[in-house]
């Protein structure tokens, strides 16, 4: 085991690579997440905070529905947010990347730190062909299994840890005491092992709870944005993201760091449970999700944690496996 502190500094240190591809060039920051998954936001978060610290200020910052391919201009760099929905289970997400590449082959395409998960070979081998059109895709990788699929659709391929570390310390906003249970809902829930089945939870939630009614601010960004865009209010449009979306994104992760404040060890499914709990130096114990995302994350970056501990899912015979590269 090491000290954790000293994890979680080096970790940062590996990001220095993408900001080598951007430093000096204008670039847009697409696709960001306007929803609620908590997770989701504090890559956003990370990555901005990551910008900051590096003196990089992207042109736009927008939803990928809401970018508009006007504001691209020749030596514009294209940064798509990182994340665990690179693949086919969130389909409408990879079909926007893919036809924003298409439309882009002669400006640079930055893909920031993602997972891949594809549920067949063939549905892995028709989005590869899409991006091995485009001459300057940079992908980054958060675990080796997706590295040797990433390898498919680029040669430039990276190897760094989630953005959400460019965040550490967060400091707790008070004392905390029992376990908080973070538990998937969704597609990447696993059965919970046996060995934690007997385990007191004080608190039991998922980030859609976390929000909760907050959610009807969501539902407003996006009416805004459909709104911006239908009537080509291109000003508002790409003020939405920085001015509304932003503070808003920051409020929602407020509440979950807030609720990890008032607990002092953390039992969760979600990877983002894992890395909060490893911002706020709080225990954690981590189950591994539906496909192996958490484990491989696990193994290569923060395992080494003397406050971090992998208990391994029970086999669920409805997941689906990776299609991993042949």
């Amino acid at each position: 085991m090491k000290d954790h502190r000293s994890i979680m500094l080096e970790l940062q240190k590996t990001h220095d690579v993408i900001y080598d591809l951007l430093k000096g060039q204008p670039f847009h920051y697409t696709d960001i997440p306007m929803h609620d998954n908590i997770g989701d936001l504090l890559i956003m978060q990370g990555t901005l905070a990551f910008f900051k610290k590096k003196g990089l200020s992207p042109k736009t910052t927008s939803t990928a529905s809401g970018f508009d391919p006007s504001w691209v201009e020749p030596g514009d760099i294209l940064v798509f947010h990182g994340g665990g929905n690179f693949g086919d289970l969130y389909t409408n997400i990879n079909d926007l990347r893919e036809d924003i590449i298409t439309r882009f082959p002669n400006n640079r395409i930055v893909m920031m730190p993602q997972t891949i998960f594809f549920s067949s070979e063939a549905k892995r081998d028709r989005s590869a062909s899409i991006f091995r059109r485009h001459p300057d895709v940079h992908i980054f990788i958060r675990d080796r299994v997706s590295q040797g699929i990433a390898r498919l659709f680029s040669d430039h391929v990276y190897l760094v840890p989630d953005m959400a570390h460019q965040l550490y310390p967060i400091a707790s906003t008070g004392s905390g005491t029992g376990v908080l249970r973070i538990e998937r809902v969704d597609v990447e829930a696993p059965q919970v092992p046996q060995s934690l089945k007997d385990l007191r939870f004080d608190t039991r939630t998922d980030w859609v709870e976390v929000i909760g009614t907050e959610k009807r601010f969501i539902d407003f960004a996006w009416r805004l944005e459909c709104k911006f865009r239908a009537h080509r209010w291109d000003v508002l449009q790409k003020r939405l993201g920085p001015w509304y979306w932003v503070p808003m994104a920051q409020r929602f992760s407020n509440k979950a760091i807030d609720l990890f404040s008032v607990h002092d060890h953390i039992v969760t499914d979600r990877l983002h449970g894992h890395i909060l709990s490893c911002l706020m130096d709080k225990k954690n114990t981590v189950i591994d999700n539906s496909y192996g995302k958490n484990s491989t994350y696990i193994n290569e970056w923060t395992g080494n944690s003397d406050l971090v501990q992998l208990v391994k899912a029970e086999a669920n015979p409805e997941a689906e496996t990776c299609a991993s590269p042949t």
